[in-house]
């Protein structure tokens, strides 16, 4: 986005600029500005995805059969060893991140979400639960949506929402469209997701740090 708004303003100002220094010239200078800007971004874009190298224990590469630990998980402090059984992708824009679909052992699945920007941040889904249970309705959710502002829940305060859409086991053929809002408070997050016309799901989760991460396995191999 801020690429292609630089290079309009370029265009706007070596349009003003024709008739002193030529097309030639013009031409030149807007080659090798734009160059020069899609060197940078795939620098970056490069930088970015090598920050972890893929052989690391790192939960940034954690993939079907990876095992990793939690410490501290939930009001209980309960440490848990998850393995996971699929890694599902959600994408909004050029932001993505990952859902890892975790068993705990004892046939009950865990449900970890890893975003990987500008840092790495870990969340463990503590709870499911229903619109009704938090006492909102989707018009309010709206409502909070075009304020950019609120709070549900006692206390959860509005973060984020937009659309997104989720990738099955990272298929990009089995592409579902939904929609999400994010409030938090402290270390908690409270997700809201409607999926088609009605269906809501709402999940409370709590951010991790990564002193309560350990990685034993990356894969199955």
């Amino acid at each position: 986005m801020h690429l292609a708004i630089a290079i309009l303003i370029l265009i706007i100002v070596c349009a003003v600029l024709i008739p002193t220094i030529g097309m030639n010239v013009i031409f030149l200078i807007l080659g090798a500005v734009i160059a020069w800007a899609i060197f940078m971004r795939n620098k970056s874009i490069n930088e970015n995805i090598n920050k972890v190298p893929e052989q690391t224990l790192h939960i940034v590469n954690v993939e079907r059969g990876g095992v990793f630990e939690l410490k501290g998980v939930g009001e209980n402090y309960e440490d848990l060893t998850l393995t996971v059984l699929a890694k599902h992708l959600y994408q909004e824009g050029d932001f993505s991140w990952y859902e890892l679909e975790c068993d705990k052992g004892s046939d009950e699945k865990i449900w970890v979400e890893v975003e990987d920007d500008d840092e790495t941040t870990v969340s463990i889904v503590l709870k499911k639960m229903k619109l009704q249970d938090i006492k909102v309705t989707p018009e309010t959710l709206w409502q909070i949506d075009d304020n950019e502002y609120g709070s549900v829940y006692g206390g959860y305060t509005y973060e984020d929402s937009g659309n997104a859409t989720f990738y099955r086991f990272c298929d990009d053929t089995r592409a579902e469209k939904l929609y999400y809002w994010d409030f938090v408070k402290g270390n908690k997050i409270l997700s809201v997701e409607k999926w088609g016309e009605t269906e809501y799901e709402v999940f409370l989760s709590q951010k991790l740090r990564p002193s309560q991460i350990t990685v034993l396995r990356n894969n199955e191999g």
